[in-house]
């Protein structure tokens, strides 16, 4: 049994989830031409769920992930047998040993036996008593990019201001820098206490070659709602703010500010126990949900509302314009910029006939 494997002994994961994450970041993997449909098309057997193996290209559903601990993997198609942390290292590239700690940063849900010292395994022993942050040096860095490569920054300026409608208020809000040496728009990510946890740099446009999104700093990301730091120092005031709109990404998030409306992006379509933690702990009571106008949207709206009603909170899906079908995907800043993003109606789950 590997090392890893013998970690994941002492490990509680929720596989359905984890599998979820594991399609998203595949985008990203440099073997995802190999099996677009890896980790997708998903189904649960009882003891296993199953979804696309992403050692051959297939796309019927044949490769199960045990639900028990050490997450044993077996593609009933190919024959490939193993555990989840191998499985990792293989579908992402890594090398060996480098897929446990992939599962512990990112996608880690509970210990079910002695407690573990996740940073110490992360950090190969160093003694860690807090997740690393980075120095706020690593972002303001980027304060003087226009001097050092003004043709790069102003494109990126154009496409925010220009395409994405964003002014220059909501920009120094969310501290948005420019990465000119490497054509990035950077989005600062921020505990709820307002440490810089990492930087999530979007490529500039959409011409450009290889992954769109580059996180630099921890990994840990779990806990991380953007813009969440905002309504958090309130909390304790006569202006503090209890209700919130839940959107997807920190483009979707400014956009919604920009119109005045209090918002908080998960930076994709999961949502975690621990941004929910992290949301009651910030004060907010009420949240409208309002992710992407499409199936994956739909999903993550459903899974978003179990979680949070299960958890206490009251709970309003934002309706998008009924001249939008389902599948136009529009967006908040699509919204912002049509005028309209302050004008959608919400209502309660109770009202949509919305079964939990």
């Amino acid at each position: 049994m590997s090392k890893g494997a013998e970690i994941l002994e002492n490990i509680s994961l929720d596989i359905w989830d984890t599998l979820d994450e594991l399609r998203f970041g595949y985008q990203h993997s440099p073997n995802y031409t190999l099996n677009p449909n890896s980790f997708s098309n998903k189904n649960d057997t009882g003891d296993w769920v199953m979804s696309c193996c992403p050692n051959h290209p297939e796309t019927r559903a044949s490769f199960g992930v045990s639900k028990e601990p050490p997450y044993h993997t077996n593609c009933f198609y190919c024959g490939y047998l193993g555990t989840l942390d191998v499985v990792v290292e293989i579908a992402f590239g890594l090398d060996e040993g480098e897929g446990i700690k992939f599962l512990l940063t990112d996608y880690i849900v509970d210990e079910v036996r002695a407690p573990l010292d996740i940073e110490g395994i992360i950090s190969d022993g160093r003694e860690n008593t807090k997740i690393p942050c980075l120095d706020e040096n690593e972002l303001t860095k980027f304060n003087y990019s226009v001097t050092e490569n003004k043709w790069v920054h102003d494109v990126a300026m154009s496409y925010l201001i220009n395409q994405r409608g964003m002014n220059i208020h909501t920009l120094n809000t969310y501290e948005i820098k420019i990465d000119v040496k490497n054509e990035c728009i950077v989005f600062p990510q921020r505990t709820r206490t307002g440490e810089l946890r990492f930087l999530q740099k979007r490529k500039i446009g959409n011409n450009y070659q290889g992954a769109k999104f580059i996180n630099e700093g921890s990994p840990i990301k779990k806990d991380i709602l953007f813009g969440l730091h905002f309504i958090n120092k309130l909390r304790t005031s006569e202006n503090r703010i209890r209700r919130v709109r839940m959107v997807e990404s920190p483009l979707d998030a400014m956009s919604n500010y920009q119109a005045g409306i209090a918002a908080v992006a998960t930076n994709g379509k999961i949502l975690f126990r621990n941004q929910i933690r992290e949301l009651q702990l910030a004060g907010v009571e009420v949240v409208d949900l309002f992710f992407d106008n499409d199936d994956a949207g739909r999903d993550a709206t459903k899974n978003a509302t179990k979680s949070l009603v299960k958890a206490g909170f009251i709970v309003n899906h934002t309706l998008y314009p009924p001249q939008f079908n389902k599948d136009s995907k529009v967006d908040s800043n699509d919204l912002l910029k049509l005028g309209w993003l302050d004008k959608l109606e919400t209502k309660p789950v109770s009202l949509l006939g919305y079964k939990l």
